[in-house]
């Protein structure tokens, strides 16, 4: 066998020095920015310009994946019976995912059982599903999907339109390896974000909308309402929900070793995971990591049909986002912990269809769970004196280290469920995944 070019070699080389590389630009970012804040400033400009250039072209890319994904279903003859399938199956992990963030909070917070006061759950959950019934009619993503299956309809009678939309389905999979090279450039940025960090929690605490809050204590020892408190409260939920995402995600690959024998979780690791977790956790962005997500699914489990991939690993960061789902009970239960207000676990329970359909209008960005804040704060009956300072707290918990994990989590599960959708519908395994083909789909 002829020895690969020198070109190929040298990508190969450069390659396997990225993880290398990405550790030291998150230790310079962390030294650089201890030296120069300009740095922080500069490198939050760039950041924050990014991701909102990028936000724009989300339902684009949902656009692009959509299309050829329904064109292949239209012509295998059974696009209905299988997408029910998918979906509904997705819906059910979804849901698994809201009641392990219920358990985790209650656990985590040490919540009673039942409330000390009355609630109205049940009622704030029906005039969620009325508000969230205008975002499905509005929101960008689904205004993509609409687009999506009526144009798969009509490039179904016109060869040419579909063969250029596959392939500008390929070329944004293919610039997902150029993407990997990109992750050094934001764990720098998250180097800078993490050393300004304290400072930017004090500057909420005494000036910005955290001043409002008359909160307890989260952590031991030094009061929340302080800036090392609030620090520490703010690591100790960052801890939470890191270890209720890797947790998750750990359960459903030992779920799926169980399944399919011949899964390798060492190469799903080395692979897979450590080439994409990196970028998902420094940008907090699964829009922004789908190219190359796309990716590595493709180039690391070849068996997965095209448009298994392309429907929930290029819609992962839309339909399967059970990082965020856990996430939004775990804010819940501390935010409400911090005003001094007492939650339950039966409370919890009730919020979960609101956080259920909601998940369903994030966009997939950073600082997605400010959709959640209000509604959840109503649901779970917050007095009105302490709502602003729950909402506040809520929506300031979000960013930085929670929305690293949750979007870690979300973009990986979104893998991790490809492979098991695919054991299930083809019922045989294979190397890494399961076997190739599309069989038709067992019952759920």
């Amino acid at each position: 066998m002829a020895d690969p070019p020198r070109s190929g070699r040298l990508r190969e080389r450069l390659r396997s020095l990225l993880p290398v590389a990405t550790l030291l630009a998150l230790a310079l970012g962390l030294l650089v920015s201890g030296r120069d804040t300009g740095v922080a400033r500069w490198s939050s400009r760039a950041m924050d310009g990014l991701m909102r250039w990028y936000t724009t072209l989300a339902p684009a890319v949902i656009f692009v994946v959509l299309v050829p994904t329904f064109v292949s279903l239209h012509r295998q003859g059974r696009p209905g019976r299988l997408l029910a399938y998918v979906m509904g199956w997705l819906a059910l992990k979804r849901l698994t995912a809201c009641l392990f963030g219920v358990v985790v909070t209650w656990l985590a917070f040490g919540l009673p059982l039942l409330p000390s006061h009355s609630t109205g759950a049940p009622f704030e959950a029906a005039r969620t599903l009325r508000g969230a019934s205008g975002l499905v009619l509005s929101s960008p993503c689904f205004v993509a999907l609409y687009a999506g299956i009526v144009t798969s309809f009509a490039a179904v009678r016109a060869p040419r339109v579909a063969r250029s939309l596959e392939r500008a389905a390929d070329a944004l999979e293919r610039a997902g390896g150029a993407v990997q090279c990109l992750v050094p450039l934001f764990m720098f940025g998250l180097g800078v974000y993490l050393r300004s960090l304290p400072a930017q929690l004090a500057t909420q605490t005494h000036e910005g909308p955290l001043a409002r809050a008359s909160m307890g204590s989260l952590s031991l020892g030094a009061g929340a309402g302080s800036a090392g408190g609030l620090m520490v409260s703010y690591l100790l939920v960052s801890g939470i929900v890191g270890a209720a995402c890797l947790g998750f995600h750990a359960a459903s690959l030992l779920r799926m070793k169980a399944a399919l024998p011949g899964f390798s979780l060492r190469d799903y690791f080395v692979d897979y995971w450590l080439k994409v977790y990196p970028l998902l956790w420094a940008s907090c962005s699964e829009a922004l990591a789908t190219p190359l997500n796309l990716h590595l699914v493709r180039k690391c489990y070849p068996a997965m049909p095209r448009e298994l991939r392309l429907f929930v690993v290029g819609l992962g960061g839309w339909l399967n986002v059970n990082g965020t789902l856990i996430c939004a009970f775990v804010m819940a239960g501390a935010a409400a912990r911090a005003v001094g207000h007492q939650v339950s676990l039966l409370e919890l329970t009730l919020v979960v269809p609101i956080v259920f359909l909601l998940g369903y209008v994030v966009p997939g960005v950073p600082g997605e769970l400010v959709l959640f804040a209000t509604p959840i704060s109503e649901a779970l009956h917050i007095p009105a004196h302490l709502r602003p300072s729950f909402i506040a707290l809520y929506i300031g918990f979000n960013f930085g280290l929670p929305d690293s994990f949750r979007s870690g989590q979300n973009s990986t599960d979104s893998c991790v469920s490809a492979l098991q959708l695919l054991g299930r519908l083809t019922r045989r395994p294979a190397r890494g995944a399961g076997a190739s083909g599309t069989a038709r789909p067992a019952s759920p």
